[in-house]
């Protein structure tokens, strides 16, 4: 998954950097954001990609706390 899948596909969701870095369980946006960044960018983890397709693709979310 490229970088700019991932966020087409987070934007899809409805959520902004830091709501789906905590989703994830990363501890900052950052992460997010290096996924995102069209300079150098991070790979996308596969269980990553793969549940950030299941959601696109399902429409799924997790409950909220």
């Amino acid at each position: 998954m490229t970088g700019d899948e991932f966020k087409a596909i987070r934007k899809r969701l409805g959520y902004k950097q830091a709501e789906l870095a905590a989703l994830l369980g990363y501890g900052s946006s950052i992460r997010v954001s290096e996924f995102e960044r069209t300079t150098n960018p991070i790979p996308v983890p596969r269980l990553v990609a793969l549940l950030m397709m299941a959601m696109d693709e399902t429409g799924w979310r997790p409950p909220s706390d």
